[in-house]
């Protein structure tokens, strides 16, 4: 019977065997991509149609297709060690000035492009030196340093990591583009890579035994916690020129609906997830690199963190000899701007083209050169930045900042619940970064827009609880979150997404475990169940993902 079966491949422990050999840093001991064979045994795939295998696309060097061996995770976490501080140069004193207030705003410009291009120098080291784009960023056998992955980005059927590069499904991106007038629908997919100053807090939730330790209070990454994250798009040069002379790689994706506003992104309906691995099949196609994202832990940021975006300049770089060169800075932010209490967003600071920020830089020359593809939804262009033109990418939302998503990454309570991303994601909320001018009636449950952006773009520190209070009461509903001890302050991960959303699907399958045993436990119902057609596993959880760039 298939709920005995599965639960007896589990009974005595749930650690999972690691593959036949480690590699560097990559023990096996968590699935590398979903629908990875080796863990077919624990029944994490039940009842799935398995599209995201080497065996199921025929991958292997006789394949004319074929470009690299299979995506490994890297995840010997216990075994990570923080670098040396010297090799960070973006720590240097003479970066001080640029979070001291009074600099002008040509110097800290100039700051700024130096400390992301030092950031960006030491993530590229050991990863972009194989000699063919498709065999780098190796992160299991990086000859400078350690860099690690996070696991369990692998349960959800829809965003789980393909297996050629372990790219991830992270958002649909309607995008307006001189090419067409109707707006271009693309999808990104993406991966991040973490270096050894992460390692600690990362074993600390993930085990050596393939077990997690959902945490109980916040967490917290070290100074000097160093993280990049390539960004993929199904965008081509044909769509925005841009992406000309950029890397490719051949990624295991799904598609959407031919004739749909956006062919690109799968969008199944509420049903199982075996229904969902046939409703959006993955095969082998390219996507291009957009996007660099870059982040890292500085105690003289006012937040703790410092974001950076590189994006595609493939025209403009075409020069360079190195294709993972061919980008260019687009911004550098470590703080929010946070607007005065009553302020909105939308206006705070004014004119940060004329005046800058305070907290960040933008690269205007750059923003031009993006848009100069774009169409004539002015927000929906390449360029469009966020809220108010604070930093965000290409792959990013206009109402948001790369520092007001991450700081609302949290560990989910025990309904597997989150904090949206953005509060436009959210059920019934007040949107975020409303213009003035917006219909008050879009205020939801006596919470203002100037309040709403109180939330969203607070000066919130590393390793605290994002906020989702006004007036005492929660904008998500009383129960929201609630976590085992009853806690009802959000849990941070310490502006870590990837955390976040890789509990929740811990969590949903820690769940179809505790369900497989308590079927174990009544064996003559499990089995009338299963003959009367026992619903299938399904993802009931919400992720803590991005959505449309100008919704």
């Amino acid at each position: 019977m298939r709920i005995v079966l599965t639960f007896a491949a589990l009974i005595g422990s749930l650690a999972y065997a690691p593959i036949a050999a480690a590699a560097g840093t990559c023990t096996g001991v968590w699935p590398s991509y979903w629908q990875d064979p080796a863990f077919d045994k624990v029944g994490m795939w039940l009842g799935q149609k398995v599209t995201n295998s080497p065996a199921s696309q025929n991958w292997n060097p006789k394949n004319p297709a074929y470009t690299n061996p299979p995506w490994q995770i890297s995840d010997a976490y216990s075994a990570g060690k923080p670098d040396d501080p010297k090799a960070q140069k973006w720590r240097d004193k003479k970066f001080d000035a640029m979070f001291k207030p009074g600099i002008s705003q040509a110097d800290k410009a100039k700051l700024a492009h130096d400390y992301a291009w030092a950031l960006m120098h030491y993530i590229q080291e050991g990863h972009i030196d194989s000699g063919n784009v498709n065999t780098d960023w190796n992160h299991c056998k990086n000859s400078k340093r350690q860099w690690f992955n996070m696991p369990f980005q692998t349960y959800n059927v829809l965003q789980g990591r393909e297996f050629i590069h372990g790219l991830t499904r992270e958002a649909p991106v309607s995008v307006s583009v001189a090419s067409q007038p109707a707006m271009l629908g693309t999808t990104v997919w993406a991966v991040a890579f973490y270096n050894g100053n992460a390692a600690p807090t990362l074993a600390s939730v993930w085990g050596p035994n393939g077990v997690a330790t959902v945490p109980t209070k916040n967490l917290g990454f070290p100074e000097g916690t160093a993280i990049g994250k390539l960004l993929f798009t199904t965008a081509t040069p044909t769509d925005m020129p841009f992406l000309t002379n950029m890397p490719s790689w051949t990624a295991n994706t799904s598609m959407g609906k031919a004739g749909t506003s956006n062919p690109t992104f799968c969008t199944p309906p509420n049903e199982s997830m075996p229904k969902q691995s046939v409703d959006c099949p993955r095969s082998p196609s390219k996507v291009t690199l957009i996007q660099f994202d870059v982040a890292v832990r500085d105690n003289r940021a006012p937040t703790g963190w410092v974001f950076g975006t590189f994006v595609a300049d493939g025209q403009q770089k075409a020069a360079e000899k190195n294709p993972w060169n061919r980008i260019s800075l687009l911004g550098l932010m470590w703080g929010d701007d946070t607007p005065p209490a009553g302020q909105l967003a939308f206006s705070f600071p004014p004119d940060p083209k004329k005046n800058g920020f305070t907290q960040e830089v933008i690269a205007w020359d750059v923003v031009g050169r993006l848009n100069k593809a774009g169409g004539s939804v002015v927000s929906a262009q390449p360029g469009h930045l966020g809220c108010n033109s604070r930093l965000n990418g290409p792959a990013d939302n206009v109402n948001s900042s790369c520092t007001s998503c991450h700081m609302t990454a949290s560990v989910p309570d025990k309904n597997t619940n989150v904090p949206s991303l953005l509060s436009q994601f959210g059920p019934n909320l007040t949107p975020q970064c409303a213009p003035p001018g917006t219909d008050p009636s879009k205020q939801k449950n006596g919470v203002t827009f100037a309040q709403m952006d109180g939330l969203y773009f607070a000066p919130t520190k590393c390793a605290t609880s994002f906020i989702s209070t006004v007036n005492g009461a929660s904008i998500y509903g009383p129960d929201t979150p609630t976590y085992p001890d009853g806690g009802k302050t959000w849990i941070s991960t310490d502006f870590s997404l990837q955390m976040s959303g890789a509990l929740v699907q811990w969590m949903v399958w820690q769940q179809a475990l505790a369900d497989d045993k308590a079927d174990a436990a009544k064996p003559k119902a499990a089995a009338e169940a299963f003959k009367a057609g026992k619903p299938e596993r399904v993802f009931g959880a919400q992720m803590p993902e991005r959505g449309e760039a100008g919704k």
